[in-house]
This record gives structure tokens, sequence and C-alpha cells, in this order.
């Protein structure tokens, strides 16, 4: 049985999120988890019986849903799938430049550690991938883009914009995330269906 929705469990797994995203999986301990959510030890058992795996399993889950509702909410704004990206791109720079280059994507460094290990945590990444790449291709498909070329373009989207922020934070800017953009862009636009 799923342990019960709270405020405390949703500051545990906040503090979580941001750590792993930080620091990494394994990087980041229990004592650390407590003193940053300032939550008490029994309070973290009473929320994740199943202790840092199912953490991190939470951690994935509910940061990968925000970047959903992001896509979600652009898309909707988007005039077409470059505009979308641009304007995704423009928070994303904004987000890294905000945490010094210390922030990456908000699943990825965990996924990167754990899978295919750790099978919850696997679970979770694949679900929140497919929530993006799902809304990636109803964007494309609402802008005329034909099923069997929305899949695989949504796979490059979000293959091209994890690929770019691992590079950011590498190099400390953010120029490969807008050398991204405009390659991914003028291969949207080049690519846009035509009416007939």
């Amino acid at each position: 049985m799923a342990p019960p929705k709270s405020k405390q469990r949703q500051i545990l797994v906040r503090a979580a999120a941001k750590l792993f995203r930080r620091q990494g999986y394994s990087g980041t301990g229990l004592r650390d988890i407590l003193a940053a959510s300032g939550a008490a030890r029994g309070s973290l058992y009473h929320h994740f019986p199943g202790g840092k795996e199912e953490i991190g399993a939470a951690a994935v889950t509910a940061a990968g849903g925000l970047v959903t509702e992001t896509f979600a909410e652009l898309s909707r704004q988007a005039h077409d799938p470059a505009d979308f990206l641009r304007r995704y791109t423009r928070l994303l720079v904004q987000w890294l430049e905000a945490s010094k280059f210390r922030d990456g994507c908000p699943i990825t460094t965990t996924l990167l550690e754990t899978t295919p290990g750790s099978p919850a945590i696997t679970a979770a990444g694949q679900a929140v991938f497919a929530d993006w790449h799902a809304v990636m291709e109803a964007m494309l498909a609402r802008h005329g883009w034909p099923p069997e070329r929305a899949a695989p373009t949504a796979t490059a989207i979000i293959a091209g914009l994890e690929g770019a922020l691992m590079l950011a934070r590498v190099r400390g800017s953010a120029q490969p995330i807008h050398d991204t953009t405009d390659a991914l862009c003028a291969l949207l636009e080049a690519g846009l269906p035509t009416a007939g």
C-alpha cells in the first residue's frame, strides 16, 4: 500500500531530488536528506519504509512530473515545434545559470547511477521519459507531423536536450544548449509538413 501523501513526504521528496540532482544518488545519504528537509528520522522511515531506493523513485517521479507539466504548458503556448523548443530552452538556460551550473536534469543524474540495477528507480524513469515523449509527440502531431516521424523526432528532441544540458554543466556555459537548440530548430523548421 502506498504511503499517504503529506506535506512532510513532499518536503522529503523535494530535498532528496535537489540533493540527487546536485551531488548524485550515491553521494547522498539518508542523513543528508534528513538535514536538508529538517525532517525527523522516524518520519523518513514512516513515509519511505523502502528506504533510499523508494525515495529515489519518488524523487524521479516528482521531479520528472514537474518537467512534464512544463512541457505540456509550453506545448499549448507554442506556435510550432521550434517555438516550443526555444521557449523551453530559455527557461532551461535561466535555471541552469541561476544555479551556477550546479543543477543538471532533475532526473538524469539519479537514473545514470541506478539503472538498470534498481527496478523501482528504473520504472520511475521509464514512466517519466514516456510522459515527456507523449507530450512531444502530441505537440508534433498537432502541428501536422505524421506519426511515423513524430516518435523519432520526439526522441531526438529529448536526447538533444539531455546531452546539451550535460555539456553545459561540464563547460560551465549555456552555449551547448544554444547550439543544440539552433540545430534542432533548423531541423524542425526544415521538416515541418506543408499543407497539401
